[in-house]
């Protein structure tokens, strides 16, 4: 298993893999921020943390690398954080927003999303599953539930710890031994379909789950993914549902309480922030990556959505700390 004698086992590290810079949204209120200036951010890489040959690892969380855990970053995989205590007033940041954290909540994070945590004051575990594992072996119900909620979380109450605990047990106790790819994906399984039940009993599903049983959602999804730099039309994607505009909006509404054109501006925004956090590219050439034709109207729909210039956000990512 490559990179296997590292701290959190499996990850390679940014230097070795090329650092990727990634930053997020400050807010006033974010205790663990220094300030800096945009040439030093500029001289910083942060890294994409990558599994390298590995398809699954797990850690602690307070015993892990802090290379691994603070400062801004990106993964490749999938990352699950279950928080099993903290100190008072913990919280960690994914794609520039904050989620307070309490004890025995889980956090499963997309590949790409943008997250920073201070690893202080917090116990618990980390598990990182590639791509390919965790959508292919894991269960296909189980990645239809999460692939487009990007802020799946869950509460574990007290009294459903013991069967959770016992087979992060299994789990660890295998990933220390022969890591069988069949036996962890059993355990992992298991432990997700204990977790997708807690969320249902709770009444408060992950956003847009219940949508997807809707194959022209689905469908819908994937090609926002795959076209939002290109095409931001309604008529674009009613035509590849063989729909009407009007319809598609109704659809989007009801399942998702937004309009197309809301969707597709919240995932421009999204990767408009995350290039902005790139402080080596300029928004000229972030605009047209993003199908502007002219970094003027690139600047005034960044300006409208967010209330802030590019240069201005830019400059509010550079007091990021390292």
């Amino acid at each position: 298993m490559a990179g296997g004698d590292l701290c959190l086992a499996g990850f390679a590290s940014g230097a070795d893999i090329g650092g990727r810079e990634a930053q997020q949204e400050v807010g006033n209120d974010m205790d663990y921020i220094v300030g800096k200036t945009i040439e030093e951010q500029q001289r910083k890489e942060f890294p994409l943390h990558d599994l390298g040959d590995a398809f699954f690892a797990i850690a602690t969380i307070e015993d892990g690398d802090q290379h691994f855990f603070n400062g801004i970053h990106r993964h490749d995989f999938y990352e699950l954080l279950w928080f099993t205590d903290m100190e008072p007033g913990q919280a960690h940041y994914i794609d520039f927003n904050k989620y307070p954290i309490a004890r025995n909540q889980v956090f499963l994070l997309l590949p790409d999303q943008v997250h920073s945590m201070d690893q202080r004051g917090k116990c618990g575990f980390l598990m990182a599953i590639s791509r390919n594992f965790f959508e292919r072996l894991i269960g296909n119900d189980i990645f239809k539930l999460f692939k487009y909620s990007t802020n799946f979380s869950v509460a574990i109450p007290e009294c459903r710890l013991s069967v959770l605990n016992t087979l992060l047990d299994l789990i660890r106790t295998e990933y220390d031994d022969a890591r069988r790819p069949a036996i962890l994906e059993t355990y992992l399984r298991s432990w997700f379909l204990h977790c997708i039940d807690l969320q249902k009993e709770s009444g408060d599903p992950a956003p847009g789950a219940a949508a997807l049983r809707d194959p022209r959602l689905q469908m819908l999804l994937e090609s926002i993914e795959t076209n939002y730099r290109r095409q931001r039309k309604a008529e674009f994607y009613a035509n590849e549902l063989s729909l009407s505009a009007k319809r598609l909006n109704e659809l989007t509404r009801s399942s998702f309480g937004k309009t197309i054109s809301q969707m597709i501006n919240e995932r421009l925004i999204l990767e408009a922030k995350r290039e902005i956090g790139y402080v080596r590219k300029p928004i000229k050439e972030i605009s047209y990556e993003l199908g502007f034709s002219e970094p003027a109207y690139f600047t005034r729909f960044f300006g409208k959505q967010t209330g802030y210039a590019p240069e201005d956000f830019r400059r509010r990512m550079a007091a990021l700390y390292e």
